[in-house]
């Protein structure tokens, strides 16, 4: 009896090892937009004057799709320093600050840069 007891343990810790998902299922549809959707959250939040402008900002500067892409890893959101900032995985501080007169992205936001980059960080 201890001997089917300890199998069937064990076969429930093996079941919920290889069913476990490791990383989401990335949606393929909506396809989400760098000009419709990610562009102007950037604009907004980011490229802002004094900021990320290629005025008076900060480097790196975040006005077009080619800066954009100098902080981020196509199909990996986790290495790209974009969705590390905007997350604060990784790093001290999370962009835009808490400070700013925009305050940090929203989970609707952070989520959809997330989408878009994990979708291929398409110029669309």
């Amino acid at each position: 009896m201890k001997k089917l007891g300890y199998l069937l343990s064990v076969s429930v810790f093996v079941w919920n090892l290889f069913s476990c998902r490791h990383s989401p299922t990335i949606p393929e549809t909506p396809v989400v937009s760098y000009k419709k959707d990610i562009q102007p959250i950037v604009i907004a939040n980011c490229a802002t004057s004094g900021c990320h402008d290629s005025i008076d900002g900060e480097d790196p500067v975040l006005e077009t799709y080619s800066d954009v892409m100098k902080i981020v890893t196509c199909g990996d959101a986790h290495s790209s320093e974009l969705y590390q900032v905007i997350t604060g995985k990784g790093l001290a501080t999370v962009m835009p600050p808490a400070s700013s007169a925009q305050g940090p992205l929203t989970d609707t936001q952070i989520k959809e840069i997330y989408l878009w980059i994990m979708q291929g960080a398409k110029n669309n």
